[in-house]
């Protein structure tokens, strides 16, 4: 499904851009990232991974409201962000970071499939890259 599908299903909707929402979804990621890493202390790696996954998802969903898109899909952010940033090599390794732990976290969250310590660590690293990359583009 291409993002000119999700628009036509309503799964994205053009909107007002609006400072607050980008900033409210970066903070909401920043907090999730204290999550993953509290829970990887704790030794916790699904509930690390998947609060690192809520810290990229929300990131993500910061650069849509920076662009005016609000959704109602995972799969459309993603959609939207590989299409609409093509050209972007940087912002494209994270897309498909994302994509990769969107799938990874349907497994974790609704089939129980197992997170080992690395992947977790890993994708707190990821989540905290994620974030820093996104502030200095939507600020």
């Amino acid at each position: 499904m291409s993002s000119k599908d999700c628009f036509e299903r309503g799964l994205l909707r053009k909107e007002a851009v609006e400072k607050e929402k980008v900033l409210g979804s970066l903070e909401l990621a920043r907090h999730y990232i204290g999550r993953s890493k509290g829970n990887l202390e704790i030794r916790f790696y699904d509930v690390a991974f998947l609060m690192a996954y809520n810290s990229m998802f929300q990131t993500a969903r910061a650069l849509l409201f920076s662009d005016g898109v609000k959704e109602r899909s995972h799969y459309c952010v993603v959609a939207y962000l590989r299409e609409k940033y093509s050209s972007d090599k940087e912002l494209g390794v994270f897309v498909e970071i994302l994509d990769t732990y969107r799938q990874d976290r349907h497994g974790t969250q609704y089939a129980g499939q197992l997170v080992s310590e690395e992947e977790a660590r890993q994708s707190y690293s990821d989540a905290q890259e994620f974030l820093h990359f996104a502030k200095k583009r939507v600020s």
